[in-house]
């Protein structure tokens, strides 16, 4: 035996003195490379009453990063000393930082500023400006180009670079700045997210040591950091279609007040540094020839100024200009050249950031790249102001001469349906700059389109009416947010359909080639809100009134009730009106059939507040909340019915207990899911809730809380969140009266055959295999990407995407996808064999039946309802109900994939809920609340709170 024993010791030896495998070792420094560090002093000399940023903060640039109110005692001293700077205040974040616009140029400029500001708007509205007096005009006004930073607040480098073009444009004395000002308002908007940068540089300052390893914590944002969103954590370069967001509705405001002929939003972190020409597609309500010329002649401008340097970029790859809601975009549809640019250094790759050549990216080369840039659109602006100015002016020319042509003139809102989602899309028009017109009298128009597909011959509409006519100067904008359906470049839908052919005839375990669908591709707002409205190939003739704010009516406070107060359900207002009184303790209950009181009806649904029940105090306190909602109340004095079989004392009418609510985030649990639920309860509603771990779920009480939401997220992380005994913990729960409702990647959790809280099951998926986390695309903000995100890229292949390079897509692997609408029956299609699973779409828009025998179809008197479907189908359930259903498989608006789109859709099932025992699981394929922009499902997911913890099979409404 010992001379085994000794061999055995020789051996271990040996393995021990090994050297170590290359992901254990440490890495080798990377060799030296020939770059030169770049000079940020080359526009020398500076005047010397002015220090550079970093003087002033004591570090040097890009060693450090710097937070907010290191940059206001920047901008506070040279506020102070430079007569070329003006600073504007325009409002206040969430957590109380104020958000500025800035405002530099020549002082000769300044000295007439409020001028040069309405000679621009002059230049936007052709209206008020002849041929003639436009041409003086443009030849003396200077050229004002919005630079706009940070908007992600993890995308640091933005930031830092900020600060040094600011220093440059106030201090410089070179005779190119001095120059340049002379020709260019240049208005900053510094920050766009300071909640956001804040939460990301004081963890990454706190953590981060420079380590450039792709798997070190410094690259690795935690869940409840991650600083790309705001304080609400929405994406505020998704914003802008509705700017439900303060920091998007200020920006907006500022951008709409200065006019700007060019727009440059900085971004982070891509492989190399993007800039434009942009990638198809582009939205067809740009004008193409002058996006296409602009586009190219600033693109050329950055790359002679990144050739000096010897520097990477790309330009026409992976950042379109499509969807209206991105800076670029939404500036571009208001006239200006509006551009993307990405720099690759900084933001989660930290201080130092290894590539896959093992050179290594600096925070410094971030900054150097995007101090570049801005300096080179500032250049190419001023060069070219002049047929910049006459091209700005000729794009709203053109904008009100198209908008009296082709089949879509005008959009009409009659006064129908929740009124309360009516104002929220006049609000959302108004922040855009788009002119609402309402009608003073009747009107009939011809050729009446709904957003269903119906066609009217005419159509009489009623005074009070409100309009929106493309013969505007913002009528490009109107058209992009309010047409049915935005056609993509056919170009680019055939190489999406190719890259799918191709897939299909790769084996299961091979790798597939990812689409370029870089976001959602429907968004129509009348769809999205679900707001009755029409539109022509016509424009009204009929007077109107300009339509300037939103003042909805108060409703009148009802008297004093003897015996109950009574209002019906037909609104978002009211289910508000209702939640915040269970909130307050108050007594409500609800008739599940038609009631009748006060010899008025009211629909399924509505709310009953029975005084003898309820606390004194509720008759001072009901006229406030009803007045804050805007909902009429009526008194009824006698539960004697004149008619029917239901009053406010009968046997269908039955108590509501009080939603206690916790919603699940933490790591695996989309962001900006739970962000939209939470500015959704929060502010829409005044509902509080509790945010838990599932950790934490497992651990408490299970009459702690009686509802417990699920956001959008990774199947597989919550299935390994809740593991075996938690799954059967959540199943008892629901048992004893506990209503589940999960959104997305939950209700995809919670249909897995080894969760079984349902019997629907996803389409391709029933009971097959399991779903593979993170391998579909979607979108950014679309299940478990966001966390996803703040890892480094998506595991899309063999290797860990945490020790890759992350992909081009600086949103990671997972885009969202859209439009072109089948022309031919899925059966004879060409591509009818297009793939034996559904393929994720990127955001299009169906028709769903609604069944309205069920609770959470309270208030939708409709047959149809509009929903929004990503990548996950629902077959329907057998044992539970199936509140919408997919009958009619084409779209009404956005991309689906001919011969495979339609086939799956078809019967599926975008809201169901399964009654367990006294609780229920109610899921949504897709997330209600998507963006804040999508409120059609609203009250199917309020109801879920308002009736059911109350509502089971004995209301015999099954």
């Amino acid at each position: 035996m010992k001379p085994l024993k000794a061999s055995f010791t020789a051996l271990l030896c040996l393995f021990l003195l090994m050297p170590l495998p290359p992901s254990f070792a440490q890495f080798p420094p990377p060799p030296a490379t020939a770059t030169i560090a770049f000079d940020f002093r080359q526009f020398a000399p500076y005047a010397p009453d002015f220090v550079s940023p970093w003087t002033t903060l004591g570090y040097e640039i890009g060693s450090f990063h710097t937070n907010y109110a290191g940059f206001e005692r920047v901008l506070r001293d040279y506020a102070a000393r430079s007569e070329r700077l003006r600073v504007f205040e325009r409002g206040r974040t969430e957590e109380h930082r104020t958000l500025y616009t800035l405002v530099i140029s020549a002082p000769k400029n300044l000295a007439r500023l409020e001028a040069i500001k309405a000679d621009a708007a002059r230049l936007a509205d052709p209206r008020q400006l002849s041929d003639e007096a436009a041409e003086p005009l443009i030849q003396n006004l200077p050229i004002i180009v919005w630079l706009a930073y940070s908007i992600h607040g993890n995308e640091s480098a933005a930031f830092e670079a900020m600060l040094e073009v600011l220093y440059t444009l106030v201090a410089s004395q070179h005779p190119t700045i001095t120059e340049l000002l002379d020709q260019t308002v240049v208005v900053i908007n510094p920050c766009q997210n300071p909640d956001g940068h804040e939460r990301f540089v004081t963890w990454y300052n706190a953590v981060g040591m420079g380590r450039p390893e792709p798997f070190a914590i410094e690259h690795r944002e935690p869940w409840s950091i991650y600083g790309r969103l705001n304080h609400y954590l929405f994406d505020l370069n998704r914003d802008l279609v509705i700017a439900s967001q303060i920091e998007s509705q200020s920006a907006m405001q500022a951008f709409l007040e200065w006019h700007p002929q060019v727009c440059a939003d900085h971004h982070g972190q891509t492989v190399n540094y993007f800039f434009p020409p942009a990638a198809l597609p582009i939205n067809p309500n740009l004008d193409r020839g002058q996006s296409d010329k602009w586009l190219e002649i600033f693109g050329r401008g950055n790359a002679a100024a990144f050739d000096r340097h010897g520097w990477q970029y790309y330009v026409r790859d992976v950042f379109d200009l499509f969807y209206p809601g991105y800076w670029d975009s939404w500036s571009s549809l208001n006239g200006a050249t509006g551009m993307t640019y990405e720099t690759d250094g900084g933001g989660w790759k930290g201080l130092n950031w290894r590539r896959d050549d093992e050179s290594i990216l600096t925070l410094r080369d971030g900054i150097a790249r995007h101090f570049t840039a801005s300096l080179a659109t500032l250049q190419t602006a001023a060069t070219h102001r002049v047929e910049r100015l006459r091209d700005y002016r000729a794009f709203f020319v053109r904008s009100i001469a198209e908008g009296r042509q082709g089949p879509l003139q005008c959009v009409v809102f009659p006064p129908e349906g929740d009124a309360g989602r009516r104002q929220r899309l006049v609000e959302a028009l108004l922040h855009q700059g788009v002119e609402i017109q309402m009608a003073k009298a009747p009107f009939t128009l011809k050729a009446v389109h709904d957003y269903f597909g119906g066609v009217q011959p005419t159509r009489e509409f009623p005074a009070g009416t409100l309009m929106v006519t493309f013969d505007q100067p913002r009528g490009r904008m109107a058209r992009a947010l309010l047409e049915p359906d935005t056609r993509q470049d056919q170009a680019f839908i055939e190489r999406q359909l190719e890259k799918a052919r191709r897939n299909t005839k790769r084996g299961p375990n091979a790798p597939k080639e990812e689409t370029e669908f870089y976001d959602i591709t429907a968004w129509s707002l009348p769809l999205a809100l679900d707001v009755p409205a029409y539109w022509a190939g016509s424009r009204p003739t009929v007077q109107t009134t300009p339509v300037t704010s939103v003042v909805p009516p108060m409703p009148q406070p009802p008297p004093p009730a003897k015996t109950a107060y009574v209002f019906g359900y037909t609104s978002d207002a009211e289910a508000k009106l209702a939640l915040r009184l269970l909130q307050e303790g108050y007594r409500l209950a609800t008739a599940v059939r038609p009631l009748r009181a006060g010899e008025r009806t009211y629909p399924r649904g509505s709310f009953i507040l029975r005084t003898e029940r309820n606390p004194e105090t509720l008759h001072t306190r009901l006229p406030l909340l009803a007045s804050e909602c805007g909902v009429e109340v009526q008194s009824i004095n006698s539960a004697y019915t004149d008619t029917g079989i239901t009053g406010v004392g009968s046997e269908g009418v039955y108590t509501l207990r009080p939603p206690r609510i916790a919603v699940i985030a933490q790591e695996g649990v989309s962001q900006t899911s739970y962000g939209a639920l939470w500015f959704m309860l929060s502010r829409d509603i005044g509902l509080e809730f509790t945010p838990i771990t599932v950790e934490t779920f497992l651990d408490l009480r299970l009459s702690e809380f009686n509802v417990l939401i699920l956001p959008d997220g990774s199947p597989g992380a919550y299935r390994r969140a809740f593991g075996k005994e938690g799954i059967e913990r959540l199943k008892l729960w629901c048992r004893e009266g506990g209503t589940l409702i999960c959104f997305g990647g939950a209700a995809a959790f919670a249909a897995h055959k080894d969760v079984d809280l349902t019997s629907a099951r996803l389409v391709g998926e029933e009971g097959e295999k399991d779903e593979k986390d993170s391998q579909s695309p979607m979108p950014s903000d679309k299940p478990g990407a966001a966390s996803d995100e703040a890892a480094g890229a998506p595991e899309t292949g063999s290797t860990p995407a945490r020790y890759r390079e992350p992909g081009r897509k600086k949103t990671t692997a997972r885009e969202s996808q859209k439009t072109v609408e089948p022309t031919a029956d899925a059966a004879t299609s060409p591509d009818a064999g297009l793939g034996k699973e559904p393929l994720p779409l990127p955001g299009a828009i169906f028709r769903a039946v609604v069944n309205r025998e069920h609770f959470l179809t309270f208030s939708h008197e409709q047959a149809e309802l509009p929903v929004l479907l990503t990548q996950r189908f629902f077959r329907p359930s057998k044992t539970g109900t199936n509140v919408l259903t997919i009958e009619n498989p084409k779209p009404l608006s956005g991309f689906v994939w001919e011969g495979n789109t339609e086939r799956f859709v078809r019967q599926t099932a975008p809201v169901i809920e399964e009654q367990i025992g006294s609780g229920h699981v109610v899921l949504f394929a897709d997330d209600p609340h998507y963006r804040g922009i999508w409120h059609a499902q609203r009250r199917l997911f309020l109801n879920g709170l308002i009736f059911g913890p109350t509502i089971t099979f004995s209301t015999g409404l099954r």
